[in-house]
């Protein structure tokens, strides 16, 4: 009689711990079911739907009512400083002829701007990089090359030399050819006549780089880009209290024409694959891939770039994306690493 008591105790006391499981189980069960799992941090941040193309910012009601404008500016070491660079989102610098760098200046068309130059001429390599955006492109004349194509690149193009001459004028107290201004009110009429095509959310998801903002302090290094001779040379240095990189070149600070040093939240050193295809002219290889190294809070990055999508993307070697801080972005297009000491 006692075994037989003490089977039914130990059948109750295992019915009671397997009804307990149960119960656990489907606990946990619905608290999952109801409760969404904690997503990686990179993934939230990562979110493109509310953030200018242009500049990583945040844009609270999902408004995309711009578009972009790329200016073919002039760097000769005797015409600064430049008007305009100040106010831009994203500045392209690479060689053009000989020696001599040249930039191209993305700004938002909702800027306010009285002068913006000196305006200069278009080269391929450049309008590949505009093509990437849409919206407008200007620029005073340009290569054999460049201008053999330009009408059927995916932007609306204004040349100062011919019909587009209306979009520009000239400072009669400056030396031609470095003396081609333009303001944001002409873009904004050829925005108007031209209808220019204004962003939408598929395309600044498409456009957008992985934009995100900085999580920690820290220091990345300063460094230099060789493009050529000494007078353009560009010093780049960290300034820890603007928590951005301050720009100096041929040994002399690079000034805005504010008066202030000019500064950039990201750098990119895009390394490409480039050729001489006549006397001096180069022919850079846009729409491949090569080298990268990116300086910002998040440091010192290295990766690939790769063209893809119509888009050049800067890539870890697992194929996620480098990490861009929000606000202003500057691009050097060297074509050697060698070009690029870090300090």
């Amino acid at each position: 009689m006692r075994k037989f008591r003490v089977k039914i105790y130990t059948a109750i006391t295992a019915i009671i711990l397997a009804v307990i499981l149960i119960g656990v189980g489907i606990f946990i069960f619905l608290k999952n079911k109801n409760t969404p799992p904690s997503p990686d941090v990179d993934v939230v941040v990562s979110v493109v739907e509310n953030r200018n193309p242009l500049t990583g910012q945040p844009i609270t009601d999902n408004n995309f009512s711009f578009f972009p404008i790329a200016i073919m500016v002039d760097n000769a070491y005797n015409i600064r400083p430049q008007y305009g660079l100040a106010q831009a989102d994203i500045i392209y610098e690479a060689l053009a002829e000989s020696n001599i760098t040249r930039l191209m200046v993305i700004f938002d068309s909702r800027q306010n701007l009285e002068k913006i130059g000196p305006v200069r001429s278009a080269r391929p390599y450049f309008m590949d990089w505009a093509e990437e955006y849409g919206g407008i492109y200007m620029h005073v004349g340009g290569s054999p090359q460049a201008l053999a194509s330009i009408n059927q690149r995916n932007f609306i193009n204004i040349d100062q030399i011919g019909i587009g001459e209306t979009y520009f004028w000239r400072d009669k107290n400056k030396s031609a050819p470095s003396n081609v201004l333009t303001s944001s009110a002409n873009w904004l009429r050829v925005g108007e006549i031209k209808s220019v095509q204004k962003f939408d959310t598929d395309t600044a998801k498409k456009i957008v780089w992985n934009f995100i903002e900085p999580t920690a302090s820290t220091t990345p290094p300063d460094f230099s880009v060789n493009f050529s001779a000494d007078i353009y040379k560009v010093d780049w240095q960290y300034n820890a209290k603007l928590g951005a990189y301050q720009r100096s070149q041929g040994g002399d600070k690079f000034l805005f024409d504010t008066g202030e040093q000019s500064f950039t939240n990201n750098i990119i050193v895009q390394v490409v694959q480039s050729h001489l295809i006549d006397v001096e002219r180069r022919q850079m290889e846009t729409k491949t891939t090569g080298p990268v190294v990116i300086f910002n809070q998040w440091g010192e990055q290295t990766g690939q770039w790769k063209y893809q999508d119509g888009r050049t993307r800067f890539l870890t070697d697992d194929g996620s994306e480098l990490k861009l801080v929000p606000g202003k972005t500057w691009v050097e297009v060297i074509d050697s690493k060698d070009k690029l000491v870090t300090k």
